[in-house]
């Protein structure tokens, strides 16, 4: 059996190319199951996307000990190379501007109601050749998606644009203002997060709820609810939300993630969380406050450009591109990361209870720990696959209990002066990720040096918590420090007086949110849930995106 002891990493002669551990969408071991139907087509999606817009990217990943490396690298035929980037950038101003408006009215519709419509269906009657052939029909799918996605990517490149005119026109002090003209957008999160605090209201107005909410552990609530009409009628209302928002999980890319809808635990404690918050902290009305500024921003530069209407027709030629490009990078994740990837772990539920069945697996959760075409085999000629599942149950043990590391490779060499920057490069990889090279020369060390995520400056209790079940636990005011945030954590926000993550950049889903609750932000701080404790004083300067782990005043 796998231990610790067996799992080592390639050092960079053994491995070609640079790899980045993706932490923001898997912080943990994938299951290889999800290697095959989320990762692989991930891949492919982004690719056959990337191909559109003559890109000389490609994107490729490898689970290494079972976690997620990607690469976004050049094509390998250089001929292929010369010729995209003999149309490149003329076919980025083409097509970038579209890819807000396509998703508008050509893909949303498509990916919402074949994902709305896939709730519904009931796998348990389909026999062992119809699930192989709805196997291979989710796989493509899963591709289909990916694809979309692909296209989506390239929508960061209007925010980018957007924001370099603000900064070039308004010079402002503060390094994320120019970010913050992209915000205050109406997004299925936002509706998600607004449907908690509608839940948690309807537990303050009953004096009865309320007391069994502060009484009673998360995880006893859906049992002690079942015992009075009241909470009857609340767990209906709660059973109706997750029908809506209920399809999503903190570790977006595994299928063996059980998402809120099949375990409430995370949501019902975002509720417990907000039923003592004052109707003040109404996340709509945080919305509201990033329209406003969204809207004053915006005004201020049309005012700033009055006198140049050339200059004036392009910002508003960005800043239609970018407002219908930039909710999308909220609403995408909804509806592909999370509902697509969700909907597909039902489906596999239902391939591994058949598998179970038929003697193949013990149990249906052990189908995550087989491969894609163990799979399609054992539903075409059974088998007997209990030792293959035991085998890799203990490798992804072991891998859960070391940590892996940020990079594998040999990183390219930084650009120099007069280089070219792709674009798609500089927002996925730098404004997005958050990936940048190491501080040269000696560093403070009672300073993180991360990235600028959200202005303002907070000193508090930091709380590290590696998943949304541990963020439960936040206290009203804490620094919440963490690996990465998705839509799922929006709640959080409402309680978190200022956040840190691992991972992320500028154009991140931590900084937006974190802008949007006006609270500060450091994001990209690569190593911040290792260096703070729980329970430590810090200071998060939000501004100049530095954590000072003394708490010093600034």
């Amino acid at each position: 059996m796998t231990t610790i002891e067996d799992i080592r990493f390639p050092t960079p002669d053994e491995i070609e190319g640079f790899w980045a551990f993706d932490k923001m969408h898997a912080p943990r071991p994938l299951h290889p199951l999800s290697q095959d139907l989320v990762m692989s087509t991930l891949a492919e999606g982004f690719t056959k996307a990337q191909k559109e817009y003559d890109s000389p990217i490609v994107a490729s990943n490898q689970a290494i000990n079972h976690y997620f490396f990607m690469s976004f690298h050049p094509h390998p035929d250089e001929n292929v190379i010369a010729d995209r980037m003999s149309r490149y950038i003329d076919t980025l101003n083409a097509k970038v501007p579209l890819v807000g408006k396509r998703w508008t009215n050509e893909w949303l519709p498509m990916i919402r109601d074949r994902n709305e419509a896939e709730r519904d269906v009931d796998y348990s009657q389909m026999t062992d050749a119809e699930l192989r052939a709805k196997f291979d029909d989710m796989t493509n799918w899963m591709t289909e998606m990916w694809y979309v996605h692909g296209h989506i990517n390239f929508a960061l490149l209007s925010g980018a644009a957007l924001s370099d005119m603000y900064v070039e026109v308004m010079q402002p002090d503060d390094p994320t203002e120019s970010y913050q003209i992209l915000q205050g957008y109406h997004t299925r999160p936002v509706d998600a997060a607004h449907g908690l605090w509608d839940l948690s209201r309807k537990v303050k107005s009953s004096p009865a709820l309320t007391a069994l909410f502060d009484e009673t552990a998360t995880r006893d609530l859906p049992a002690k609810l079942e015992q009075s009409e009241e909470g009857r009628e609340f767990l209906a209302a709660l059973d109706k939300y997750l029908y809506e928002f209920g399809w999503r999980s903190d570790a977006v890319y595994d299928l063996a993630d059980v998402p809120w809808r099949e375990n409430p635990v995370i949501p019902l404690g975002a509720v417990a969380r907000y039923v003592n918050m004052p109707d003040s902290d109404d996340p709509m009305i945080q919305f509201e406050r990033a329209v406003k500024l969204r809207e004053e921003l915006t005004e201020r530069i049309r005012t700033k450009l009055a006198d140049d209407p050339e200059r004036l027709a392009k910002f508003e030629e960005l800043y239609d591109a970018a407002r219908y490009a930039y909710p999308l990078t909220e609403d995408h994740a909804f509806y592909i990361d999370q509902m697509g990837v969700v909907l597909l772990r039902r489906f596999v539920r239902a391939v591994g209870a058949a598998l179970a069945r038929n003697g193949v697996i013990a149990e249906g959760d052990d189908v995550f720990f087989l491969h894609k075409d163990e799979v399609r085999d054992a539903l075409s000629n059974g088998g007997d696959l209990r030792q293959t599942v035991n085998k890799r149950r203990a490798e992804v043990k072991a891998a859960a209990q070391v940590t892996p590391p940020d990079a594998l490779g040999t990183p390219p060499p930084p650009p120099q002066p007069g280089d070219f920057v792709d674009p798609f490069i500089d927002a996925v990889v730098t404004r997005l990720l958050g990936i940048k090279p190491p501080p040269e020369g000696e560093q403070d060390a009672n300073m993180i040096d991360g990235v600028a995520g959200s202005p303002g400056v907070y000193t508090g209790v930091a709380r590290v918590v590696r998943s949304l079940e541990q963020a439960g636990d936040l206290e009203d005011g804490e620094v919440m420090v963490c690996e990465m945030t998705l839509p799922p954590w929006v709640p959080m926000f409402a309680i978190a007086g200022a956040v840190v993550a691992d991972v992320g950049g500028v154009m991140s889903h931590c900084a937006i949110v974190a802008r949007e609750f006006a609270i500060p932000a450091v994001v990209g701080s690569v190593n911040g849930t290792t260096r703070i404790q729980t329970g430590q004083t810090v200071t998060v300067d939000g501004t100049n995106g530095n954590v000072w782990l003394d708490g010093r005043e600034l």
